[in-house]
């Protein structure tokens, strides 16, 4: 998500971000996020409504479950969606049913078997990760550049560390918890 907010601002967008606390607040304002709301505090929904009354015309989603049902709700009528994935819906969340029960999307499978479904003018698209990534393979660059020149930043959450394959459980649990800001790496062999 961090990524997909600074291409969003580098293309000059207008991003609304969502997350979890005061401290990944912070990480989307530092990005440069024009709009910031800690679900845990704020209903998105009104806050979407309020931000962006006609609807929002591309979502990147990754967390399904409510916060699907609320994006969808706001998109506008020929509004995009790219689903990425669907944390709230994984196994490891208890209330996983509930989440999943409050939309009307099949998410494993449009995620899956990378679907793109039309609800009216409409476009979601599962697992909007690219498939060919020789087609992708030319922004590498660009990407890299982004990033040598500050344009881009890479977040890696630093509160913990994990080191060697025998603790890539612990940092599977540690990034699902939701506590991690920015990516959660494993270093494997000598730095």
């Amino acid at each position: 998500g961090h990524f997909a907010v600074q291409f969003a601002k580098l293309a000059g967008c207008t991003v609304v971000g969502t997350c979890s606390s005061e401290e990944k607040a912070r990480a989307l304002c530092a990005l440069g996020c024009d709009h910031i709301i800690n679900y845990k505090t704020r209903d998105v929904g009104e806050a979407l409504a309020r931000l962006a009354p006609g609807g929002i015309d591309v979502v990147f989603e990754g967390v399904g479950g409510r916060m699907l049902q609320t994006a969808l709700a706001h998109l506008k009528e020929d509004g995009r969606l790219l689903q990425v994935g669907y944390i709230s819906e994984y196994p490891h969340n208890p209330d996983r049913a509930a989440e999943t029960a409050a939309h009307d999307l099949e998410t494993s499978s449009l995620f899956w078997k990378a679907e793109t479904i039309q609800r009216g003018k409409q476009t979601i698209y599962g697992n909007a990760w690219p498939k060919d990534f020789a087609a992708v393979a030319g922004c590498k660059q660009r990407v890299l550049d982004l990033h040598a020149s500050g344009q881009l930043a890479a977040l890696v959450d630093e509160k913990r560390t994990f080191a060697g394959l025998e603790s890539v459980a612990d940092a599977i649990e540690y990034m699902l918890s939701g506590e991690a800001v920015g990516k959660v790496v494993v270093r494997i062999g000598d730095p």
